[in-house]
């Protein structure tokens, strides 16, 4: 079996960390505690780097992890650079044995279709995340959810349902901008909440 270059666990601190991390402070001083999140997940950051058509770059391998992070960037830049990587790495895959993701200084200079979907994705999770509002975005990005499957009981059959609305908006997250604001509302999360507590009074977490 090949081992990821990021791993599960690697993921899940890093959900558990950004769901604690402190909002308070100004830029830079947020930008320095995603830094030292990074760096304690073993991801070694450099600040310095000459990037021009890139804000930032994630290299990584079965040996390890490193962030590059554009030297001509202001503060306020620094910081949505990071928590572009920390989206990067909760929503997408990472491809051994060594994977280089770029995060462009803009969507149109990504080479696909594809790829600037992507950006546009990632954009609109870095921002729930340099906001400290994960639940804005849908937690199929950046962790286990039910599935949607045979159902045999009440029990599982509204855990298979939740499932498949989990499956609905993470695949439309990724596919619309359309979606992805409207799913970015307050108000929209706080519905989701209340469909999450019938389906399943166990687990109330936004979707």
């Amino acid at each position: 079996m090949i081992e990821p270059v990021v791993h599960e666990e690697t993921r899940r601190q890093l959900r558990e960390r950004l769901r604690f991390l402190p909002m308070l402070g100004d830029a830079n001083t947020r930008a320095k505690r995603l830094r030292a999140v990074f760096e304690e997940l073993g991801i070694h950051c450099d600040e310095s780097a000459d990037l021009h058509d890139l804000d930032a770059v994630l290299f990584a391998s079965a040996r390890g992890s490193d962030a590059l992070i554009a030297s001509r960037l202001n503060d306020e830049q620094r910081l949505t650079a990071y928590a572009r990587l920390a989206a990067r790495i909760l929503a997408c895959e990472l491809h051994p044995p060594i994977d280089a993701s770029m995060e462009y200084a803009d969507d149109a200079l990504a080479p696909s279709k594809r790829e600037r979907e992507e950006e546009r994705m990632l954009m609109k999770l870095a921002w729930a995340i340099r906001e400290g509002r994960l639940d804005l975005a849908p937690r199929p990005l950046y962790e286990d959810v039910p599935k949607l499957t045979f159902a045999f009981t009440p029990r599982s059959a509204a855990r298979s349902t939740l499932g498949g609305f989990h499956w609905w908006s993470g695949f439309w997250y990724r596919r619309s901008s359309m979606y992805r604001r409207w799913r970015s509302r307050h108000d929209v999360s706080t519905a989701i909440v209340r469909v999450i507590g019938i389906l399943d009074p166990g687990d109330l977490q936004t979707a």
